[in-house]
């Protein structure tokens, strides 16, 4: 009889080290799920609140460009010329001394009189240096032969016809969004789908979603920028661009006239056809092409679009308009 009982105490033990075992290893799964499920929750915060800043990243860096096309549009309204910060090539050792530096575009507006005495100091020190008269000093440089830059045309604005703004290198054409929805992953982007009368639809991001109610963009016929190198936005690649004026805190999808189709071209009145002057295949970022015409691209006072007031149009159908902006900058 004890040994019976020992035995049967024996297996008591035995059951309940069991039993206690097993309770360990689903306190230790609980434990393990509970601590899952916390850190799942704080990786989905931080995703939805780094979600949340790269939102307001983006809206701000769209007002900051507002503001600072407005800042251009009153200057250029105001009279201040906007010269494209173009990278000139170093001078030579030989015509250093005779040619006078342009000013910045700063220096120009505020000092204009002092450049002017310093252009004229330095042509005389050239004249003297080498014993001819300034005004001959100031026509030729001494060793190429070749005319020197005079003072009337150091720091002058480069226009579209000495080939330093040329707006016939932009591919501009009538597009119609096909589709277009809310980018999955920021929400002040959109995502259209365009036919630009091309063999496929181009896919193009645009911030347009705190300006422009989405059922407004479907089947819309508007003007694109297509020679942009390809950009990814929050991970989509936006083959283009589409040109609005904004003007006080709104933005305007630019209307092109009616009667036109999806890949019309819109050209500048004055200047070479895209059929006698094809625009580049591709703009090199490099150059900041569209940085330097954009400043010069405005919706006039009657609403119409244009580059240093020659407008925009579209051959055989009409110009291009703002629905109702007036001076407005376009990009």
């Amino acid at each position: 009889l004890i040994i019976f009982q020992a035995t049967a105490a024996q297996q008591q033990q035995q059951l309940a080290q069991e039993l206690l075992a097993e309770v360990r290893g689903q306190l230790a799964m609980l434990q393990s799920a509970a601590a899952k499920s916390t850190g799942d929750a704080a990786s989905q915060q931080r995703q939805q609140l780094r979600d949340q800043l790269i939102a307001e990243n983006a809206e701000l860096r769209a007002e900051a460009d507002r503001l600072r096309d407005e800042m251009i549009r009153l200057q250029m309204r105001n009279g201040v010329a906007q010269v494209p910060l173009l990278r000139p090539e170093p001078p030579s050792s030989a015509s250093a001394s005779a040619t006078v530096a342009a000013p910045t575009p700063s220096a120009a507006a505020e000092k204009p009189k002092a450049d002017s005495k310093a252009g004229s100091a330095a042509t005389a020190a050239t004249a003297a240096a080498s014993n001819k008269k300034p005004g001959k000093a100031a026509g030729q440089a001494k060793d190429s032969g070749k005319p020197a830059e005079s003072k009337k045309t150091a720091g002058k604005e480069p226009t579209a016809a000495d080939g330093g703004l040329d707006v016939t290198r932009l591919d501009l054409r009538v597009g119609r969004i096909v589709s277009a929805e809310k980018h999955p992953d920021a929400d002040a982007l959109y995502v259209e789908t365009v036919d630009v009368g091309e063999e496929r639809p181009r896919t193009i991001v645009s911030g347009l979603a705190a300006h422009v109610p989405l059922p407004e963009l479907q089947g819309r016929l508007a003007v694109f920028l297509l020679n942009l190198k390809p950009a990814k936005m929050r991970g989509i690649s936006s083959e283009g661009m589409i040109m609005c004026a904004s003007a006080s805190g709104k933005v305007e999808i630019l209307s092109p006239p009616s009667g036109v189709s999806p890949g019309d071209r819109v050209s500048v009145a004055g200047c070479p056809s895209p059929a006698e002057r094809p625009p580049d295949a591709q703009l090199n970022p490099k150059k900041k092409i569209w940085e330097a015409l954009k400043p010069h691209c405005l919706v006039d006072a009657d609403g119409y679009a244009g580059f240093n007031g020659a407008r925009w149009l579209v051959a055989g159908q009409g110009e291009v308009r703002a629905p109702s902006l007036k001076s407005a900058q376009i990009s």
